[in-house]
């Protein structure tokens, strides 16, 4: 069975690797899982600690991730592509690789905003560490 590996932030270049995903799921012969992963920022400066307490803070980390794994476990299910949704806080590339590794991932499908060369050097982009980092094929899709 082919395990794919969805990092989603509710854009639309993750919404057409959504896209892609269910046409690789459709075309796999031995059938296919998809997870998904949204990652959520840490809200780490020393104010909001002091001034929101922490079930709030994951109230709040939990309902930002929702909003963005919902319709996207909605399409898959639509099309009948058998997913699990993943939630996590912190930093989104050492998540993703983790989470790939965990979940025995064949392959990670990602959108990206396509910024290359100096642009995207300067910005560090989370699709272009993720190819760095990953130990498994990844498809970027713009």
């Amino acid at each position: 069975m082919l395990t794919l590996l969805l990092p989603i932030d509710g854009s639309d270049y993750s919404a057409r690797a959504i896209d892609y995903a269910i046409r690789r799921a459709h075309e796999a012969r031995e059938g296919a899982q998809v997870h998904l992963v949204n990652v959520q920022p840490q809200i780490a400066t020393p104010h909001v600690k002091l001034l929101v307490s922490r079930d709030s803070l994951d109230d709040y980390y939990r309902d930002e991730s929702a909003a963005v794994l919902t319709p996207a476990l909605e399409s898959l299910r639509d099309a009948k592509v058998p997913t699990t949704a993943h939630s996590r806080v912190g930093h989104a590339v050492d998540h993703i690789i983790e989470c790939c590794a965990a979940q025995h991932c064949d392959e990670i499908v990602i959108g990206t905003h396509g910024r290359g060369g100096f642009k995207g050097a300067l910005m560090g982009s989370v699709a272009q560490k993720v190819v760095h980092a990953a130990t498994v094929p990844v498809v970027l899709i713009r």
